[in-house]
């Protein structure tokens, strides 16, 4: 029985360990954003403001080791993320899908909390 509590143990650790680095933050999944599976930001339209955003990383940068580029899947504040407008031609939107193809641009301004 101890054996097979350790390695349940083992199996659960492992997987525990590989989820900030292939998902957008987990604990966030409710909120009906899309996941850009490639930088592991969450990302939409804005419908009140038609705008295109993205998760970025502002203060969480320091707490997040993760690859280069992307966004930090552990950290939140009160179930909100770092976020920002997207910079560019074509941010603007009325369904997250109109998002698709500025989801990797660069934030027009500041990556905060809002």
């Amino acid at each position: 029985m101890v054996k097979m509590l350790i390695i349940l143990l083992v199996i659960l650790g492992i997987a525990e360990g590989r989820y900030p680095y292939d998902t957008c933050n987990p604990g966030l999944v409710n909120e009906g954003w899309t996941c850009n599976e490639e930088n592991l930001c969450w990302f939409g339209c804005d419908k009140l403001n038609f705008k295109c955003w993205s998760q970025c990383n502002g203060a969480s940068a320091i707490a997040w080791d993760g690859p280069e580029g992307t966004c930090n899947t552990e950290w939140h504040s009160m179930w909100d993320i770092e976020w920002c407008w997207l910079r560019g031609a074509n941010t603007t939107c009325t369904t997250d899908s109109d998002c698709e193809g500025v989801k990797f641009n660069q934030c027009a301004g500041a990556c905060s909390i809002a």
